[in-house]
């Protein structure tokens, strides 16, 4: 700032992440957003939430602070699915845990409030933000907390994809600054014009005794959902079919108006991802690594947005049901940078995005619908596949001088990919980096018809075409499985058959993680309620953590070590008689 002539930045932006000049870390992202449209912006990564001087040394804001607590939900970050504190954090530096506080977003908050007191407009952002937006059930508090508005400290939140939200934010206030009435206003945000508060993708709140904004979708009350989990079970399901509108619920003496989303467009996204991004961490680290980055440092992002809706996916609730596809010519260009990384040495490790193959899908019909999935439960007759346009993507991709492998690792929908024989061919005989890593989480139908998947038999298929695939190509590799154990509707009858299921198909699983209950997802609701949103029919739920931990052992039956655990399962479920063929002595 000294060497712009600058005493203090246009925007703060603080967040839970490391410092990370990356377009998958979230305030790295921003940060570049903001100064290719002419602000000036300081980072704070991690500061001490009982010091506000490590704030102040920055300068109060002339426009707001922005606050996130990261690429993932503080709680979830910080603990696993049994409640145990983890002992690691892909996003810290040297990858140890213990540097992110716990509801990060609240703690960030109120620090920069005790920093700058009401001088400064405090805005609220990032996934932990998108999917507390409304009254939620906590895992880890085992209750129903209200909208994250009403707790975090901050003046405004912003939901889903938030960079376009965060510039016009940016803009509008700039622009009231420029009439004298800037962030400072210690009246702020209540002096905010209405044109202000009609930005897609921010959330507000207002005294309940105003009128609720014409065009908004009245949600159950904090209160009512609260007390009664069929109407917190209902409450999500309005919310979950309307995604596309603007929604009110009222808490306390308030509401909180959360606008309709913003859906960027591709263009937008070949903007975003040519901004000048190094790549690397700041230099602040030193020769520190930061474990996500190494993951990620030259993968390449095609898309945005899944259709999928799976219940425990956070996915569709944060970046939208609409998948967005970036154009050919700014990834391949993308790809071009990569390759003059000094630090890249041949490979790109995934191209693709929260579902890879689903880049060019589109929908026939151009219009919001009240669906919760395209392919659940059944396929919607307007979704177009963009298996071609994917295939035809790696194909250019893999050609650009400089690249010798590039791989898909991010997740594949497998009952897309059995549609075009030409990717499947591609995928196995060019795309694999000798393992596939997949998830079908499970394979018994009642489950999957809870978890919103498609069928077992995909599962399957899918792995015998690759493996014949492979063979043709004269390649040995094999497909990994992801799995779940303890989702709603899951008992341990139903990890028996899946053990038996990967037995007989010669399968190693790759990893199996205990369901956690994510806020804002469906199956979170059926943890809490007992009930599946989309059907209010009865789901079981195990809440038993030693039940948890023996479906889980079930699927890693063949190391010998969880013997004892399977032996315990298998009698618990009555079914010892499959003790010889599930466990090696």
């Amino acid at each position: 700032m000294r060497a712009r002539g600058l005493d203090r930045p246009d925007v703060l932006l603080v967040t839970a992440d490391p410092l990370v000049d990356h377009p998958s870390f979230p305030a790295g992202l921003l940060a570049r957003v903001l100064e290719a449209e002419g602000f000036c912006v300081a980072l704070a990564s991690r500061p001490d939430p009982a010091d506000p001087e490590a704030l102040r040394g920055y300068g109060i804001p002339r426009l707001f602070a922005g606050v996130t607590a990261g690429a993932l939900d503080s709680m979830v970050a910080n603990y696993t699915a049994l409640r145990r504190r983890r002992s690691d954090d892909a996003y810290a530096p040297g990858g140890g845990a213990g540097g992110r506080p716990d509801r990060a977003l609240t703690v960030y908050c109120n620090l920069v409030r005790k920093a700058f007191g009401k001088q400064v407009l405090v805005v609220a952002g990032g996934l932990e933000c998108s999917l507390r937006r409304f009254s939620h059930y906590d895992f880890w508090s085992d209750s129903v907390r209200r909208p994250i508005l009403m707790d975090c400290g901050a003046d405004l939140g912003v939901h889903g994809q938030g960079e376009n939200v965060v510039v016009r934010l940016a803009r509008a206030i700039r622009a009231l600054a420029a009439q004298g009435k800037g962030a400072s206003d210690p009246r702020a945000p209540a002096s905010l014009p209405p044109w202000v508060l009609d930005v897609a993708g921010l959330i507000w709140r207002q005294p309940a005794s105003q009128p609720i904004p014409g065009d908004a979708l009245l949600l159950p009350s904090h209160e009512e959902v609260a007390a009664d989990p069929t109407v917190q079970a209902r409450a999500h399901a309005l919310a979950e079919r309307s995604r596309h509108r603007r929604l009110a619920q009222r808490c306390g003496g308030m509401a909180v108006i959360v606008n309709r989303p913003d859906d960027p467009s591709p263009a937008d996204l070949d903007r975003t991802f040519f901004l000048p991004f190094t790549r690397n961490a700041y230099p602040v680290y030193g020769a520190l690594p930061i474990p996500a980055l190494e993951q990620v440092r030259f993968s390449v992002t095609s898309h945005r947005g899944c259709f999928g809706g799976c219940a425990f996916c956070a996915i569709t609730a944060h970046q939208g049901r609409r998948v967005c596809s970036r154009s050919q010519a700014s990834i391949l260009a993308e790809v071009e940078r990569i390759v003059a990384h000094p630090d890249f040495r041949g490979t790109i490790p995934d191209l693709g995005g929260p579902t890879a193959n689903m880049y060019g899908a589109s929908c026939a019909s151009g219009r919001d619908c009240e669906r919760i999935s395209c392919l659940w439960p059944s396929r919607c007759r307007h979704l177009v596949s963009g298996q071609r346009s994917y295939a035809d993507l790696l194909e250019q991709a893999a050609a650009v001088p400089g690249v010798r492998h590039l791989f898909v690792t991010t997740g594949i929908r497998m009952d897309l990919a059995l549609e075009d024989e030409r990717f499947m061919q591609q995928l196995a005989s060019v795309h694999t980096s000798g393992h596939l890593k997949v998830a079908p989480e499970h394979v018994v139908p009642h489950v999957l018809r809870i978890m919103r998947k498609p069928s077992g038999g995909d599962f399957a298929s899918f792995v015998a075409r690759h493996r014949d695939l492979s063979g043709k190509a004269g390649r040995r590799q094999y497909v990994l499985p992801y799995l779940m154990a303890a989702h709603p509707g899951c008992r341990l009858e139903d990890m028996v058959e899946l053990a038996l299921f990967l037995r007989k198909h010669r399968l190693v699983v790759e990893q199996c993680q205990i369901f956690t209950p994510t806020p804002g997802t469906a199956a979170t609701v059926m943890y809490a309620t007992g009930l599946d949103p989309a059907t209010m029919e009865p789901v079981f739920v195990e809440r038993n953590p030693e039940r948890k931990r023996l479906q889980k052992a079930l699927i890693l039956s063949h190391l010998a070590e969880n013997a004892g655990d399977v032996r315990k399962a298998l009698r618990l479920c009555g079914r010892e008689d499959l003790l010889p063929v599930l466990v090696r002595s």
